[in-house]
Formats: C-alpha cells, sequence, structure tokens
C-alpha cells in the first residue's frame, strides 16, 4: 500500500498558510490562495502540492455583509 504524501493527500484550504478567507453573507468560507491566485471553497477537500500546515486553529476571516461592484 502507497505511503501518503502531498500528492495524494486530501487537504482543506482553510488550514492552509497560503490562504486569505473571506464570507459574504452566510454563504461558505472562501480562500484566495497567495500561491496560486485563485480563489476556492475554504472548507472543501481537495489535493495541493503547495498545502503548507498554517497551525492556526481559528483563522482571521473577511466578512462582508453585501457584495460590492468594482
Amino acid at each position: 500500500m502507497a505511503g501518503k504524501n502531498k500528492d495524494n493527500e486530501f487537504v482543506q484550504c482553510i488550514r492552509c498558510r497560503n490562504g486569505k478567507f473571506m464570507q459574504w453573507l452566510e454563504n461558505p468560507i472562501i480562500a484566495y490562495c497567495e500561491h496560486f491566485n485563485e480563489r476556492q471553497v475554504a472548507e472543501a477537500r481537495r489535493i495541493c502540492r503547495s498545502f503548507t500546515e498554517s497551525g492556526i486553529e481559528n483563522p482571521e476571516i473577511e466578512h462582508f455583509d453585501h457584495y460590492d461592484r468594482k
């Protein structure tokens, strides 16, 4: 049986130090990945080679109560 490594281990962006987190209204938390410059659902499980455990129990989440057009 193959051992676990970053190539096949499921992770969550909410636990990664590369993410900045935001949430609009009551929608899921979104992670903006500073490594890939893209957004993901923060608590979804995914495979990511660039995942780096943050070790932060409750990461800072920026909350928005409305949508702005920029």
